[in-house]
């Protein structure tokens, strides 16, 4: 909304317990301000089918989700942030302060988005692509980032100084880390070593596309993508290394949106002697888990939205999702997800609605690096959202 500098003043200041008198300033010497605030409430039903118990009683419906986002700018200075609060824990989504250089110009400072393959989703479900399991979509880390947009091209390059939290420990987080193990604070799936210590630290990331035909109706972006960056082991006091590459194209075709993604990562850390180095520890929302240390990706999406006038809906969206993720390691199994599903809007209300299958995936109990076979696990998800 757009507001005076004295509204923003008093918003900012009205939390405390103390009354202040802010005179108006004068016509010369108002600044451009605004200040937008908003949120969501969500509700989440799940109903696995791998779960005896808890198909017995088919299904659940728990509280996912309440959040709260700011975001504004005064003058060329930017401000956006987002706090999140689930059952067990809370944490900060995002937060950084920007300037807008010029038109085609800003930088981001704190903890913004990680420029990484197709943005700003690589899939269009409510439990993302496999690739979020990895630390490869919607992924946040501190430093600072540039981002540059002028006509088809679109160029961002940021430098990370490490992940959410100085403590690497803390799973208590949102987006998807290497986590350091040997702590009480960190509950492990399988895969998962609490002897491996290491950190991602010192990243620079890279993500350059172009886009065909953009603003009209049939448009084609494709693009590259590269961070690298240390991998600090605590124990060794010896810095690995680790990268990810990856090609995508997003596609706007009229109602249809096909999605493209092919990449690598690799982990080399500096483990001591006993400890395994073929896999990493990977954590968030209170939990860790093993990642195979090396892999190559692909992603392969196509959804269609159906405009609709049925009452409160506006749009029904529908959906496949598919990821596979092959180890190099041959003792891994290949992981797989498929997501079939539709989005519903409503006005300020969404429903996703999905039947998600997979192999070697977090949502059927966290392994990421089996070594015998598994079965095929399925779960129906739905997530209500309020948005405000």
């Amino acid at each position: 909304m757009k507001t005076s500098n004295r509204l923003v003043r008093s918003i900012a200041l009205g939390v405390l317990p103390l009354s202040f008198t802010l005179a108006a300033p004068s016509a010369s010497a108002a600044a451009d301000t605004s200040l937008k605030i908003g949120g969501a409430l969500r509700y989440n039903y799940v109903l696995k089918y791998y779960d005896y118990q808890q198909h017995d009683r088919l299904g659940d419906i728990d509280f996912d989700t309440f959040r709260f986002n700011v975001d504004g700018h005064y003058n060329k200075w930017l401000v956006s942030a987002e706090y999140r609060f689930y059952q067990t824990w809370n944490a900060l989504h995002h937060g950084w302060i920007g300037y807008q250089l010029n038109p085609q110009t800003k930088m981001e400072f704190g903890l913004n988005k990680v420029p990484f393959g197709l943005m700003p989703f690589a899939s269009h479900n409510f439990w993302f692509s496999g690739t979020y399991y990895i630390g490869l979509e919607d992924q946040y880390d501190l430093g600072l980032k540039g981002v540059y947009s002028k006509g088809p091209w679109d160029f961002a390059a940021g430098f990370y100084k490490n992940s959410d939290f100085g403590d690497n420990t803390d799973t208590g987080r949102y987006s998807i880390d290497v986590i350091q193990g040997a702590t009480s604070k960190v509950g492990g799936y399988a895969g998962y070593d609490p002897n491996s210590n290491n950190m991602a630290t010192n990243e620079l990331a890279t993500r350059l596309a172009y886009t065909f035909g953009k603003g009209s109706d049939a448009s084609t972006e494709v693009g590259l993508s590269a961070q690298a960056g240390q991998l600090y082991n605590s124990d060794t006091r010896k810095n690995g290394d680790h990268f990810a590459v990856a090609a995508h194209l997003d596609g706007h075709y009229g109602r249809w949106n096909p999605q493209l993604e092919v990449g690598r990562y690799q982990y080399n850390p500096k483990n001591p002697a006993g400890v395994q180095s073929d896999t990493i520890n990977m954590g968030a929302y209170n939990y860790a888990w093993g990642v195979p240390a090396s892999a190559t990706f692909g992603i392969v999406n196509l959804a269609y939205k159906l405009p609709v006038s049925w009452g409160p809906l506006n749009s029904l969206t529908f959906y496949s999702d598919n990821t596979v993720i092959q180890p190099d390691k041959d003792k891994f199994n290949t992981i797989w997800q498929n997501v079939i599903g539709t989005m519903i809007a409503s006005g300020p209300v969404y429903t996703y609605i999905d039947l998600i299958s997979g192999k070697n995936m977090i949502f059927d109990g966290g392994n990421m690096v089996s070594t015998t076979s598994e079965k095929r696990m399925t779960r129906l998800n739905i997530n209500v959202g309020y948005y405000f």
